[in-house]
Formats: structure tokens, sequence, C-alpha cells
């Protein structure tokens, strides 16, 4: 009764949700019958809608000042999208990522992004936040880490110019005055501080549709969330029941899966006479999905996809088609996630196997950069700089549109992605090591072998000198020699040497940390030792020498003897 309630009311819907459009289907006029059999309150439907503010990857984790400026220009992409989801009826999804890299600039980011971030504080509607970088949360947990990746800090793109006009603005006359000359450090603002908004719903993680298995759930708690959003398609649970369930103590909002994918047709219907038949379909996914729940208020709630770009006007016809059935009512996410949960448990969706396996390189990759790391003056502002471009990668498209027919993943995009941040962390990993030079000659019997480093790291980094002859021709008087190289430059470091006899030594010469790890490849240069040359020829020098004083002291007394002409 309740599903042909819902198609009644849809009939009588059809024509003001479609009003105005020359190619809309006539919708056909129910019979006296059907109108007498329905019961508005058998039909009523609250839906709520969530709608992602995001920016495409490839920023590296931070948007810089120039991409902000274009971005949040008049016609730009985010103030292209907030001009869509400003004051309407349904949640804004924020990426995390916008709200940091404006506010990391400090006074020095660009006036149109600090207008546009202004203007996001003072719109109407409920915000929930995204992961960071819109990234991909199970991509991690399904490789059997059990965490979830984020930011670890801010602070190394802090830049203290940009925040000592916010320092000066706090200095009060009741402060007692600086002495002239000293320093003023500002108050930088913390990670949590750059990221922090006024979210509807704390504890909030909206994973990519249809990719959560069973064990993500524990995972995701121990976290601290406690409200996710899943797909219809990824759970199991009663046929009536609606879309707040609980799944191992964490409350799920589950978005109706048909629903959402004709919203995503109706936004992104590129021919007019596609719209109206979108929009059709729409309201009928709706008043089905409330329609099968067995309260007597239906509930659904439909989620838009991140890859789509919002069109105001598109916008705005879906929510009217919507808003145009009696049947249903447009509510915030907090107003539908009040609802009492059933039961369900998550009916598995991993992502596809060769996306694990690229996912697991790249954490791989970042442990070794962790370690390596270990050589900087400042490791900690590397490792969470490399943070920030992994979760940028783990925000590279969907995993449905990446999947082939065999289910291994597809796109190129994801590819080029995975392959650059491994080409970047393999380059990383060699910004510091010991420069090629051709072969030492070695005429001392004591003497020093120098060996350059070069650092291509923007920090200074400390690093051991090990040389290490292959023959018993040579033997090296200090087993490490520290050597600090600064940023983006060379050093060279002296080891002392002592020739045990002539001939041609292979040398290993490598470079480790302070905990003995192994930085960069070895390198293996060739030693010419001519023990006792140096003797030979201080003694040549010396009887140089002397010839030289004698020849000029015997001519000195031939020109004295010899007689002066009249």
């Amino acid at each position: 009764m309740r599903v042909f309630s819902a198609a009644v009311a849809l009939g009588l819907s059809l024509g003001v949700a479609a009003g105005g459009a020359a190619a809309a289907p006539s919708a056909a006029a129910p019979s006296a019958a059907e109108i007498a059999a329905v019961s508005p309150a058998s039909v009523a439907t609250q839906v709520s809608i969530i709608a992602p503010l995001t920016v495409p990857s490839g920023s590296g984790g931070l948007l810089s000042a120039e991409t902000l400026t274009d971005y949040t220009g008049p016609s730009g992409l985010l103030t292209r999208q907030l001009d869509a989801v400003a004051g309407k009826a349904l949640t804004v999804a924020i990426d995390p990522l916008i709200v940091a890299s404006i506010r990391v600039l400090g006074t020095s980011a660009p006036e149109s992004a600090r207008g546009w971030l202004e203007r996001l504080s003072l719109i109407s509607n409920e915000v929930v936040p995204l992961p960071y970088a819109n990234s991909d949360p199970t991509l991690v947990t399904q490789t059997g880490r059990e965490e979830i990746l984020g930011p670890i800090s801010f602070d190394f793109a802090l830049n203290p110019a940009n925040f000592a006009a916010a320092d000066e603005s706090e200095t009060t006359e009741t402060q007692a005055p600086m002495d002239v000359g000293t320093d003023v450090v500002p108050p930088y603002p913390t990670s949590g501080e750059l990221v922090a908004w006024d979210y509807a719903i704390d504890g909030f993680v909206r994973p990519r549709s249809n990719t959560v298995v069973a064990d993500d759930i524990a995972v995701l708690a121990a976290a601290n969330f406690s409200t996710t959003v899943l797909s219809s398609t990824n759970v199991s649970r009663d046929p009536g029941a609606g879309s707040v369930v609980m799944i191992d103590g964490m409350t799920a909002l589950i978005a109706d899966s048909a629903a959402s994918t004709a919203m995503d047709e109706a936004l992104g219907s590129t021919l007019d006479r596609d719209v109206p038949a979108a929009e059709a379909e729409l309201v009928s996914s709706v008043l089905a999905a409330g329609a099968s729940q067995a309260a007597e208020t239906g509930s659904v709630l439909i989620t838009i996809d991140h890859s789509l770009e919002l069109s105001s006007a598109r916008l705005d016809t879906a929510l009217a088609s919507l808003s145009s059935s009696p049947s249903i009512t447009l509510v915030p996410l907090t107003t539908l996630a009040s609802a009492t949960p059933a039961a369900a448990t998550i009916s598995d969706l991993p992502q596809s196997e060769a996306r694990i396996n690229d996912v697991g390189q790249l954490l791989a990759a970042t442990q070794e950069e962790r370690t390596f790391f270990s050589i900087a003056a400042d490791p900690e502002a590397l490792i969470a700089a490399r943070r920030l471009a992994l979760l940028d990668v783990l925000g590279t498209n969907a995993p449905s549109d990446s999947v082939d027919a065999s289910g291994d993943d597809a796109s190129a995009d994801w590819l080029a992605t995975v392959n650059s941040f491994l080409a970047d962390s393999r380059d990383l990993r060699a910004a510091v090591t010991v420069v090629e030079s051709s072969d030492f000659l070695l005429l001392a019997d004591n003497s020093f072998l120098p060996v350059s480093v070069s650092n291509a790291l923007n920090q200074p980094v400390t690093v051991y000198i090990t040389v290490s002859p292959r023959t018993g021709l040579l033997a090296v008087g200090a087993q490490r020699v520290e050597l600090t190289i600064e940023a983006n430059s060379q050093a060279r470091g002296n080891i002392p040497v002592q020739s045990l006899s002539n001939g041609v030594v292979d040398v290993e010469i490598s470079l480790t940390s302070s905990t003995g790890l192994e930085i960069g490849t070895r390198t293996v240069s060739k030693i010419n030792v001519q023990a006792g040359w140096e003797t030979l020829i201080v003694l040549a020098f010396a009887a140089l020498v002397v010839v030289i004083f004698s020849v000029g002291f015997v001519r000195s007394i031939v020109r004295r003897r010899k007689p002066v002409d009249d």
C-alpha cells in the first residue's frame, strides 16, 4: 500500500516538478479511487542532502596563494561552488584543506580568499567535514594499518612575517614595553586551529561510497569518529529501516543509492530535454525509498558525488522538484540524524586489489622517508609536508570512477599521481649523496682524503662519512667523520688516512645517519698510493734550494774578485 501511495503522490507532483519544461513528459492523472486511497502521512518523507565543497587534487596538500586567487575570484571554482550551495536546504561537506590553505597564509592570504572564508562562515547551511584533501580513508585501513591518516602539522608552512600583525593587534597598553631590538615571536595558530570549524556533527566522517568493509568501522571508532555516512548498497538492514542505523556502536547515516544516483543524473544532465526526466526520476526514487520504510515518516539521505561541478541553477531546479511534492520535506542533516537508529551490519565492498597494492607502495615509501629524514635538522617538518602530499594522492578521484570491468583500477590519473609521488620519494631519499670525483693521488705517508657531500634538501643535514679500503695498502684513521651540510649546498669532509704500500686502492665511501642508517648509495673511488714519494720530493726540493743558493754565492764571490775596468 505504501509503495502504491508513493506512486500516486508522484503522479500528483510530476506536473509541478516539470512545470515550464517543454520537453517534460505529461503525468497521467490519477483516478478518484487512487486519490482517495492516498494518505499523506503514510508517504511523508524527510530528505536531507549533502553537497561537497572540494577542489581538484594535485595541490600537494596545500593550495598556493596563486591557486587560491584563481579559485576564489569572481568566477573561480570555489566561488561558483559556494554560490551554488549557500543558503539552500542542504548540508555542505567541506574539505578542510581549503580552510587550512587560507589560514596558513595569515596576512598574506589573497583578499578574495579571506573574503570567501568569511562568507562561508556566514552561510545558514549546516557544515560537516570531509577527510583532509578529500582523501579516501579506507584505502589505508584496508592495507592492514589500523589508523586514519590526517595532517601531522602545518608548522613548516607558517611564515612569521604573516602573523606578526596579529601579534601586534593583541598587544595592550597595560603590557610592559618590549626592549628595543627584541625579536617578536608571533603566536602561531596550532594545527588544530587551522582546520577547526563550527561543524554541525562532531566526530563526522564520510568515506567514499561503496568502499567500506566491516573491519573499517572499528578503526574509525578508534580514531574517535562517531558518525559515518555509508551507501545503502554497503549495508545490510531490515527492509523497513530508515536512514539512521547503528553498526558496532557507531551511528551510520545511510545514503540511498538510487536517490543519490538520480540526484547526480539531475545535476549532471547536459541536454535540456534530459533534465525533466532526470528530475522526475529523482522525485520517484525519493518517494519510493520513503514509502518502503516502516516508520510513519520516512527519511532519505542523498549524497552528491564530489566529482560533479555544482551548478547553482541546476541545483535550484532539483531542489524545487523535490519541494514541489507535498510528501517531501527537506530537513537539515542533524534533524535526520536524530532519529532512533535501527540495527544494521556492513555488506563488505572492499577497495580494488590493484589500488590497495598501490597504496601499500605509497605507505612503504613514506616510512622509508621518515627514517631518511632523521639526518635533517628538523625532520618533523619534512615528514609533515610529505603527509599532506600523501593525503592529496589518496584524494585522487573516486574508485567508482576508475574501476574497469575486471575490477582492477584503470584510472590513468590515479596511476600517474601514484607514480609521481613515488618518484618524488626516490628523489628525496637521494637528495644527500657523495659527490663523485676523479681518482685521488696520495703521495704522503699520512694525509687526508677529501670527500664532498651534496645536500639538495631545504634544510641542513648531518651525516657521517665512512671510508673502507678494499685492500691493505691504505689505513683509515677514523671510522666515521661527522659532517654538516647546509641546505641546498655542498660541504667537504677530510678523512685521515695512512699509506702502507704503493699501488692503486679501491675505497668504498658511504654515508650514514647518527643511528647507523645508510644514506644514499655507496661510491667507489680509486686512490693511487705512492708511499715515500713525499720524502723524495722534499729532499729534491731541498737540494734544489741548496744548489740555487750555492750558485748565487759563488757568482757573488767571483764578481768581487774580478778587477774593475778603468
